[in-house]
């Protein structure tokens, strides 16, 4: 018996897309906006030409992807040069960069995928399914997955960090939103081993985010810490518990600032009298000096 899946030629692969209706709803990657808001606009993406491809590596601590798009303009149907190939790499929780290459027809846009997919995994694109056994050093394909945009991640205070009273805290905006989707692909990939441990980056510090577990490791610290994903009311209560330790932090504050002042006022106090004694001190010297100095004179006489 034949396997459902066939390694067919990139050719043939363009050529199967270019009857494939329009599809509605499959959104273009975030990222774009910030990197073009103009085609952002106005493109969608081509059916078929939208994948991510990732490689995990937990115990090398090596965490990658790579978003492939095929985009068309919705502008410019009657124009057959009017598709582009989007391209977003990195490292997971990073921004990563944006390569765009068009615009061009679309079968020379899905040929351009198709040879992209072979260099990164190792397979021809239609000879593997979404989740397959990646080779050796190479990118594998992932599932789709579909993060809900409602959700929010939270990480446990228990030690007094920064001031905080002990509970929950939200992630940034965009950790969150990175986290989340990290959890769908996890969740879409039927929970793999693969997918349940990621190394994840921010601005200065790399986390180790165990999805089974459900915590967070600072890989340079080595502090873990329980995370969640809240919705609904849990998510409210996590960012209320956060603003009252903002609120904390400014009240062990002020007392500091108190203090400070009662500080000042007392030393502007007792300063005319130090510059009094001070004055006086002067003058005494001065004055025994002279008189040594005279007595001096008049014994050498």
């Amino acid at each position: 018996l034949k396997p459902y899946w066939h390694p067919w030629p990139a050719l043939l692969v363009a050529a199967s897309l270019l009857a494939a209706p329009p599809l509605e709803g499959m959104p273009v990657d975030r990222d774009l906006a910030g990197h073009d808001a103009e085609l952002a606009e106005k493109a969608k993406v081509i059916p078929g030409l939208d994948l991510r491809l990732a490689f995990i590596d937990a115990d090398a601590g090596v965490d990658k992807y790579l978003v492939l798009q095929g985009l068309r303009d919705a502008t410019m149907a009657e124009d057959p040069r009017c598709c582009y190939v989007y391209q977003r790499s990195g490292g997971t929780g990073t921004r990563g960069s944006i390569d765009i290459d068009g615009p061009m027809e679309q079968p020379k846009a899905a040929k351009a995928i198709a040879d992209i997919f072979r260099e990164m995994t190792g397979q021809d694109w239609g000879s593997v399914e979404p989740g397959h056994r990646a080779l050796p050093g190479k990118y594998w394909l992932q599932q789709a997955a579909t993060p809900d945009e409602a959700a929010v991640w939270q990480y446990y205070v228990d030690d007094g960090v920064d001031g905080k009273q002990p509970g929950w805290y939200p992630y940034e905006q965009s950790a969150s939103a990175e986290v989340e989707e990290l959890y769908a692909q996890h969740m879409a990939n039927e929970c793999e081993a693969r997918t349940a441990t990621r190394h994840v980056s921010s601005d200065y510090f790399s986390y180790k985010v165990d999805l089974l577990a459900m915590t967070q490791q600072n890989t340079k610290t080595l502090k873990v810490r329980t995370i969640r994903r809240a919705c609904g009311e849990e998510a409210q209560q996590g960012a209320g518990l956060g603003r009252r330790g903002a609120l904390a932090r400014k009240v062990v504050a002020a007392p500091r600032k108190m203090k400070n002042a009662r500080t000042l006022k007392v030393a502007a106090k007792r300063a005319p009298k130090k510059a009094a004694k001070s004055a006086t001190k002067r003058a005494m010297k001065k004055a025994m000096k002279k008189a040594m100095k005279k007595a001096m004179k008049k014994a050498m006489k």
